[in-house]
Order: C-alpha cells, then structure tokens, then sequence
C-alpha cells in the first residue's frame, strides 16, 4: 500500500512537471504569435502582460522560513521514530534469522505425521510459533518500508530547499505528506512493540482474570467498580482483546460489590497485570445529598489463567485450605438454586481467596477454583521473585486509604495519577473511556518496571551477587 502510494505521488508529481513544461511551452509560443503588438504597445502593455503570465505559471516559491520551520519538525519525527526503531532492532533477531527459522516450522508443520494426536503438545508449540514469527516477520518489513519511505521523503525535501530552481507547490506537499505519514507511522509502530518487549514474563502470554472489588465508599464505591468495569471492557476492546463477564454481584443501589471479568488475546496478563491493587476516586457524589466531594476505593486483582502442565507442580496441603460451598444462584433451575455447587477456596497462609459458580457440579467448580488459586500463587511468586509458593505472605489487595496505586481526581481538579511511574493526566474521561489515556498510563507502567528492574539488578551486581 505505501510503495503504491509512494508510485501515484510520484506519478502526480511527474505528471505535475509536464503539465509546468507544457504551460510553459504555450507561455512561450503565445510570446512569439504576439512579439509585433508587444513591440507596438509599449511599457504599460508590456508590464501588464507579465502579470498575467505571473499568474497563470504554477511555478512558486516558498518562504525559506516555512520551509526551514518544516524540515526541522519532520527532521526531530524521524529521528525520534528511528531511534526507537534502532533499539527494537538491537533486541530483536535479525530478519534473515526470523525468517530462515519459520522456514523451519513450517516444513516440520507439512509432515504428515506431524498432526498425530500423540504429537498434540508440540502441535500447539509450533503452532504457536509459526504465528509468532509470521507476525514478527511482517512487521519488521514494514518498519524497513516506512523508514526507507520516509528517508527518502525527508531527503528529498532538502534537495528542494537547497536548490535555486523554483518548487513546484504541490509536489513538495506530497511529498512533505509522505515523510510526515510514514514516519509517524513508523513512531507509532516502534513504540507498541517496544511495550511488547517488555511483557517477557513467564505468564505474560496468557489471558487474564481481572476481579474489581468495592473497598470503602458504600453505595459510592459500587458504582465506581461499575466504573471500572466499563473502562476495563473498552480498553480490552481498544487492544483487540475479548472481553467475558464471569461472575458479578449487584450492589445494593447501584452499580458492583464485584465484577470478574475474563480477557483473552496475546499478552494479555501482561498488559494488565500492572493495574493490580486499589483506585481511588475523588469527585462529587451524585448520591450525596449536599452534592459535597467524597473519596472511595476499589480493588483490582489480575490473574493469569494458566494451563494445567503450568501448574500440575504445584502441591498445596489441604492444612492450608478453608473450603466453603454456597448456593451458585441465577440461571441453571433448581440445581443451582437450591443445592450448593458454588464453591469458594481460601489460602490461610496468604489470605487470597477464589470462588466459582460457573458450573452445575460442585466438583467441577471446586476443580476450577484450585487451578485459579495456584495460578494467583504462580504468578505472586513470580512478582515476589520467591522460589517457593510457601513463601507468599498476605498479598490480598486492599482497597483503603493508603494502598492505591493510581488517583482519578475529578473534584476540584481533573487529573489522573499512578503513583509508581508518576505518570499523570488532566484527561480524566479520556483515561475511563479505556482509550489510548489509558494505553499511556499502562506503557508507562510497563517502562517504569523495567527501569526499576534493571536499577535492582545493577546494584546487586554492585555489591557482588
């Protein structure tokens, strides 16, 4: 699309210059046909002709100071974009490498006996892989394309305010236009795969469960996890995620006690991990009397959901557990209603706590709220850098005063803060429209980690280990 792009400006601008020869060939024979009545009709005659011929050439120049004012602008976008670029390069496999690798996938994936059902497992890695690659592969290529596009645009440019000949207006705007689209392209694709790179945990790839939580705040604070779970949907929705509601709890007004929600797509815990603990709110409440400002809290949890060959090591003792049943409630008949298939698992030791109440058998849901306690375990002690499950103590989220993570003041002031990166914002309702505020606020988490690791690392290889 850009390289055809790149031939019709091309062509317009060619086109453009034939059609400046072509005016300029007519200019002159029409000087010839009319030399004798010039000669004849003097000065006056002669000077209103000019003006006449000025103004139908199409031939222009641009202020040198517009022109410099431009150059200098889309000089800073592209070196901002390929600076980016050079780093994603540096940590990157090289293009002939990625591609001589998935040649390699796909000719293990065309032999026959490579679908064998006893062969399932590594199916699934290549598989797997060959997407991974195939969609790196694309990528890179298109980098290579909307640099070189721009390169070339910006290159251009400088030829035209470096030369004496006069600039044909259109063609400097298109081709002005091309530098300016391919490298905020460039820019913008840069820095979504610099965050990719920085989702390299162990569970980073795996969907999520994100449970929102009412803390302090009353009636104020249900409808502020309804809230969240609209902000937490779109944003989903924004990064091609799929969104499924789990369980939910009514508040007794308005709005969630809780809300779980189910996110799938690639990265998907690791580009939502970060949102783990409590928000806090600040504005006038609508369920105030006096319409006076009120602060309230709500939890986030984010667990991974991880498969059964990620978590078939880890061994709770049943000395650990507190398990409770309940009535499920909602659809599914008198099951569900009337026997207690739900079923909730605590760990005494940490304080987490899961429940499920999707399935009709109290097996399957006591089933299926271990496998999602050991992997919140998994993944805290991944978080903790523990080498052992029986390591974590208390990592409950709390929504209270004191314990938040990030700020959404909409009373007296409008801005958004997390307290970790010290990222912030005045776009309050762009940040709980789920939008790219939101995006912005997650990068920046994700690079303050980094950072925060990377700072961790060299101070222990300081003092020796």
């Amino acid at each position: 699309m850009i390289l055809s792009r790149r031939i019709t400006i091309i062509h317009i601008i060619m086109s453009r210059r034939l059609l400046v020869s072509a005016v300029v060939i007519a200019v002159l024979a029409a000087h010839l046909d009319q030399a004798s009545s010039l000669l004849s009709a003097g000065c006056n005659t002669s000077t209103s002709h000019h003006h006449r011929r000025t103004a139908a050439s199409p031939l222009i120049r641009l202020h040198a100071t517009s022109k410099e004012t431009d150059l200098t602008s889309l000089r800073k976008l592209l070196t901002q974009a390929t600076s980016i670029h050079d780093k994603n390069l540096a940590s990157t496999p090289p293009l002939a490498q990625i591609s001589s690798r998935l040649h390699d996938l796909e000719t293990e994936s065309s032999d026959p006996t490579f679908w064998d059902s006893s062969n399932s497992a590594r199916n699934d890695v290549v598989t797997k892989d060959i997407a991974r690659y195939s969609r790196l592969k694309l990528e890179m290529e298109l980098w290579d394309q909307l640099r070189n596009d721009a390169t070339e645009a910006l290159d251009l440019l400088e030829e035209f305010h470096n030369s004496n000949e006069e600039d044909d207006e259109e063609m400097v705007a298109l081709t002005q236009e091309e530098c300016q689209s391919s490298a905020e392209q460039l820019l913008q694709l840069s820095q979504k795969y610099e965050l990719s790179t920085l989702l390299s945990g162990p569970y980073d790839d795996s969907p999520c469960r994100l449970l929102l939580t009412a803390g302090a705040g009353g009636t104020e604070a249900c409808d502020w996890v309804n809230m969240l779970y609209r902000m937490y949907s779109r944003h989903a929705s924004y990064m091609d995620y799929t969104v499924k509601v789990v369980d939910e709890s009514a508040g007794d007004v308005v709005g969630y006690k809780s809300v779980e929600l189910l996110i799938d797509g690639p990265q998907a815990y690791g580009w939502f991990k970060g949102e783990k603990g409590a928000h806090r709110l600040v504005r006038l409440s609508p369920f105030n009397a006096n319409n006076k400002r009120q602060t309230t809290f709500a939890g986030v949890d984010v667990v991974p959901v991880l498969d059964e060959e990620d978590i078939k090591m880890v061994d709770i003792p049943e000395k650990e557990l507190e398990i409770t049943t309940m009535r499920s409630g909602g659809k599914g008949g008198q099951n569900v209603n009337k026997v207690e298939t739900g079923v909730r698992i605590k760990h005494i030791p940490s304080g987490l706590a899961v429940k499920c109440t999707e399935e009709r058998s109290q097996l399957m849901n006591k089933q299926i709220a271990m496998n999602r306690l050991k992997a919140q375990l998994l993944a805290i002690a991944q978080e903790q850098r523990l080498q052992d499950i029986n390591a974590i103590r208390g990592d409950v989220v709390e929504a209270s005063w004191g314990a938040q993570i990030r700020n959404y003041v909409m009373q007296p002031y409008k801005m958004v803060k997390d307290g970790r990166s010290e990222w912030e914002t005045s776009d309050v309702d762009g940040v709980l429209d789920g939008g790219a505020a939101l995006e912005e606020f997650v990068g920046a988490w994700l690079r303050w980690m980094r950072a925060k690791e990377e700072k961790e690392r060299e101070e222990l290889e300081t003092a020796g280990y």
